[in-house]
């Protein structure tokens, strides 16, 4: 008899310490989920607090108290869009497919610079077979309507040095796409359907 009893009571005793084992583990998960539960507060709370934004100029640092909020896009805005990416698109010192690319990319659709790459590079071995080209656009003015957006420009070619000016016009395809640092607006150039000399 005298056996089963230290048996049991060894028994009661492994049981009483696996409960405890048992209550702190669990007490330390509540701890542990209370503590995430008030990390994600205080991330919502600063991610929905306004930020402060400073303008670094050469010698002054200007202090702005910020607001986040969607701002809708201007009819501005859309032709200081054009105007840059047209800057872009068709300044070139050479005509460097791969360069020109790489300045527009920031600004157009995957889509576009595809299509514009193997364009480019067909005028560079096809059209012009080797020569020094090089390009400009002057007199940039840009007209947008419900139904589109286009471009009045002369682009200013120089085929070894000789210049030939063309006026041209493009109407753009422009799409919504996710804002980045190269790109706040979120505008991006999905197609554009040229004409010269019009």
């Amino acid at each position: 008899m005298e056996l089963k009893n230290n048996e049991s009571s060894i028994l009661v005793n492994q049981w009483i310490a696996l409960n405890r084992f048992l209550f702190i583990y669990k007490a330390v998960g509540v701890a542990i989920t209370g503590l995430c539960l008030l990390l994600g507060v205080v991330c919502i709370f600063l991610a929905n607090k306004s930020p402060v934004v400073i303008l670094a100029s050469e010698n002054d640092y200007l202090y702005f108290q910020g607001h986040n909020s969607q701002v809708a896009l201007t009819e501005i805005d859309i032709k200081r869009f054009v105007e840059k990416f047209v800057t872009r698109y068709y300044n070139w010192s050479e005509l460097n497919p791969d360069l020109i690319i790489k300045n527009i990319e920031p600004l157009a659709t995957d889509g576009f610079k595809i299509n514009t790459l193997a364009n480019l590079k067909f005028r560079k071995e096809k059209e012009f077979l080797g020569k020094k080209i090089q390009q400009s656009v002057a007199g940039i003015s840009v007209q947008i309507t419900k139904e589109s957006t286009v471009a009045i420009f002369d682009v200013v070619l120089r085929v070894e040095g000789i210049p030939l000016i063309v006026t041209t016009q493009v109407a753009f395809q422009l799409v919504k796409g996710a804002q980045t640092e190269w790109n706040p607006m979120g505008l991006y150039v999905n197609s554009l359907t040229m004409h010269e000399g019009k």
